[in-house]
């Protein structure tokens, strides 16, 4: 009877667990362990608003951080910096600034501040390298290990910091593998009700052994507070970076690049979509898998080749093109960009027809996030200089020059004006407009000019005219 009753109580003391989602097994003896090596990032971050041409304010932030070599090397989210440094094919141009961490410390206990910097981040992996200035006197490192035998239902658990209510002490929490997400980048997936101050984190695996990191939820726009997904019930979805894709980022981790260069991934120049049952049969076309290139990029290494829309992408390098699913877009993106510079063979359907050729891979542009910005405070407005994600947003040729408004000033000189976000500056003044140094050139006289009005032509949506601007001097001033 007495063993009967033991069975009772089992039972209800483990079935909200089981309804929950939660781990049942065993705690591993070795997280108090890993726990040294889980580090607080605090850090500064600019702050603008639509209707400001200058950072007017900083907010402090902190995420979870891993501490990953003996060297000081750290991993995180790259909510720390999250703006896409790569080139953006994207009509989302309005968000022209994002601006980088100022001021980072790493603390592995408290009252400990060690200076650290920003050093890159892997955008298909989501995550963020900094590097601790001074690295004397560091904790152990994690050591990651490289496992891939993942079933949902694995126990998993997190190591992550609580906010600033718990005065950001660090927190296990005991989870489940609910989820395997596989393509293009494989994510296991775990929910949680626990919200901590950020999406990084540590995940440990049932034995004891860290098997991942947790990574940033879909809405990552500076302006916008950390937040995951809310599936139902109010909890969230945490996604979890396996070991194995960024061990080898290490020894090498990505380093931000400077504004002449590109963006050290390679590319190869199109829009493309995927080729479904129906093209294939009103095409009357043997072949059934593959991506339609819709468009090519002037200067790209596909433009460079001779691909042309219309033509359908069978196998690129050692990656076939196989079902109609649409993941195999993000797939070719991702599978180019981690290509070396160089000559790649590809297989192609033109007219019916299969052709072999060879594309020479080039690294991608830099995006309009790392292209250099200046501010007029005169005229209230900002310009950047063009960059090749404007050009294509925008259908300019390829080789167009000069310089687009990236932020305007609410109640400025400009706005009064029309002037608008997104304008293509062609001249002011009579002068042509082609790099940032005719910009400033042109408008740093103009105030000591006291002029009445300016006179700046641009391109809108495709269409020229002409816009008068208002100095806002004071009378005694003209």
């Amino acid at each position: 009877m007495l063993i009967n009753y033991l069975k009772i109580f089992v039972i209800l003391y483990l079935l909200p667990s089981f309804l929950n989602g939660q781990v049942t097994s065993i705690w591993p003896e070795n997280i108090s362990a890993l726990q040294t090596g889980i580090c607080l990032v605090e850090y500064f971050q600019p702050q603008f608003e639509m209707g400001e041409i200058k950072d007017k304010s900083r907010i402090k932030k902190k995420i979870t951080g891993v501490l990953v070599n003996t060297e000081g090397l750290v991993i995180t989210s790259d909510v720390i910096y999250p703006a896409n440094l790569d080139i953006v094919e994207s009509s989302m141009i309005y968000i022209s600034t994002q601006p980088m961490p100022e001021d980072i410390t790493i603390s592995f206990k408290r009252d400990q501040k060690l200076k650290a910097r920003f050093i890159g981040k892997d955008e298909e992996l989501r995550i963020a390298f900094i590097e601790i200035i001074d690295s004397d006197s560091l904790p152990n490192p994690v050591l990651f290990k490289d496992e891939n035998s993942f079933e949902v239902g694995d126990p998993l658990y997190l190591i992550q910091h609580l906010n600033g209510r718990f005065d950001f002490e660090k927190i296990v929490t005991a989870h489940n593998i609910n989820s395997i997400i596989e393509k293009p980048k494989r994510r296991l997936l775990t929910t949680s009700k626990v919200a901590p101050i950020s999406a990084g984190g540590l995940a440990v695996n049932g034995k004891g052994a860290a098997i991942g990191v947790v990574y940033r939820s879909e809405s990552y726009y500076s302006h916008y507070e950390y937040s995951f997904d809310d599936p139902s019930m109010g909890q969230s979805l945490f996604q979890i970076v396996p070991a194995g894709q960024f061990l080898p980022l290490f020894e090498n981790p990505p380093r931000l690049v400077t504004q002449k260069e590109g963006s050290g991934k390679s590319w190869l120049g199109i829009q493309m979509q995927i080729l479904t049952k129906d093209m294939a049969a009103y095409w009357d076309l043997k072949e059934k898998n593959g991506i339609i290139i819709n468009k090519v990029l002037p200067g790209s290494p596909a433009n460079k080749a001779g691909l042309k829309p219309g033509d359908i992408i069978l196998s690129f390098g050692n990656l076939q093109i196989s079902s109609y699913d649409k993941k195999n877009l993000d797939i070719l993106r991702d599978y180019v960009r981690n290509l070396p510079e160089g000559n790649i063979p590809a297989r192609i359907l033109r007219d019916k027809k299969s052709m072999e050729l060879s594309i020479y891979l080039e690294s991608a542009p830099k995006s309009r996030f790392l292209a250099e910005e200046y501010s007029d405070e005169f005229l209230g407005l900002g310009v950047k200089e063009l960059t090749q994600d404007y050009i294509i947003n925008n259908d300019l040729e390829f080789d167009t020059e000069g310089v687009w408004v990236s932020r305007i000033e609410d109640a400025g000189a400009a706005s009064l004006g029309g002037i608008d976000i997104n304008d293509f500056i062609l001249s002011i003044n009579d002068e042509e407009i082609k790099s940032l140094e005719d910009f400033t050139d042109s408008t740093k006289d103009l105030k000591e000019s006291e002029m009445e009005y300016i006179q700046v032509f641009l391109k809108r949506q495709g269409k020229t005219r002409f816009i008068f601007i208002k100095t806002l001097l004071d009378d005694s001033e003209l």
